[in-house]
């Protein structure tokens, strides 16, 4: 997968950066016009990219000391993205900076972060959740419109003796089924967003639901028929490939950057991790960092500063008044 190996390049390309060895003066690139040595090597590696690669290896340690990445889940990993690419691998992993050794230490980061995000970000109820209800597909129908009251103006008008079909092609603004009199067909868990999934699942057949807030306005959904799926295994051996599923969720919707960021954070304050570098204290300060703690300590500095402000209104108010009294 492309995307999978242009997306790690900086990973490894900046971990291998810190891999210079040997003497403080030894040249490692030599020209006409002037040597670099390691210690002008390393100085400039970690005045670029120092922040990230610390970020990394303290990623890598927390993660490491909790999850195991075994050698088979590593050249699974690598052998499915090498025979995306085909014949063109290597030299894409040539182009990209990078060498097999260095693709297979970002892949192990990454099934790293992917264990921790299984195991902390999907709850154990959710997994069961989604379990019973991959057990049975839905058929049905919603009309979608912008705000709370026409939803409400809809569930009036279908129940006082409206044909729903109709009222979709009246009211909903889903290009796509409202022609259709709102017909969605056959779908199956996942298939859907959350808020309208978990409410067509509750929904008794042939029973209108109450507006159904989501990120595309709010659904008036009718279930009108439910058929049981086939070949569902035992839950210990659906569990992981669910898991996967909304991994890739979380992934698609950009929820588990900030899902992960905040596992490091927790997981690396309880290992205690600290720097005696300057340089790298504050990013490390704000790694470790919760963004429910940075939401709380943006607010505090809010609160600070309104309250300096009104302060100085009031001095200044006064500072007028003992002016005018004089």
């Amino acid at each position: 997968m492309k995307k999978t190996v242009l997306s790690l390049t900086l990973a490894a390309s900046v971990l291998a950066l810190g891999a210079c060895s040997g003497g403080d003066s030894k040249a490692i690139v030599t020209s006409k016009v002037g040597d670099i040595s390691v210690a002008d090597f390393n100085e400039k590696a970690k005045a670029l990219t120092g922040s990230y690669v610390m970020q990394q290896l303290v990623t890598e340690k927390v993660l490491a000391d909790k999850y195991e990445v075994t050698d088979k889940e590593i050249k699974e990993a690598y052998d499915t993205t090498a025979s995306q690419f085909g014949e063109g691998f290597t030299q894409a992993l040539a182009e990209s900076g990078l060498t097999e050794q260095g693709f297979k230490d970002s892949l192990r980061v990454q099934l790293l972060q992917e264990k921790a995000l299984k195991d902390q970000a999907i709850k154990e109820e959710d997994v069961k959740k989604y379990y019973e209800q991959m057990k049975t597909e839905l058929n049905g129908r919603h009309i979608l419109v912008a705000d709370e009251k026409t939803a409400k103006e809809v569930i009036e008008k279908i129940k006082g003796g409206a044909k729903f079909e109709d009222a979709a092609k009246e009211y909903s603004t889903d290009t796509g089924s409202a022609q259709k009199g709102g017909e969605l067909g056959w779908f199956s868990v996942g298939a859907m967003v959350d808020e309208f999934n978990d409410a067509a699942y509750a929904l008794e057949l042939n029973t209108l639901s109450e507006p159904v807030k989501s990120s595309f306005g709010y659904h008036v959904i009718e279930i009108t028929e439910k058929r049981d799926v086939k070949d569902v295994g035992a839950f210990k051996d659906e569990e992981e490939n669910i898991r996967s599923t909304m991994l890739n969720k979380l992934n698609q919707t950009g929820e588990a950057q900030a899902i992960l960021k905040d596992i490091i954070a927790k997981m690396a304050k309880d290992a205690n991790v600290k720097t005696s570098d300057k340089d790298l204290k504050d990013s490390l300060e704000f790694f470790t960092t919760t963004s429910e703690e940075q939401a709380k300590a943006a607010e505090e500095a809010a609160k600070k500063a309104e309250d300096k402000a009104a302060k100085e209104d009031s001095e200044d108010k006064a500072e007028d008044t003992d002016k005018e009294s004089k």
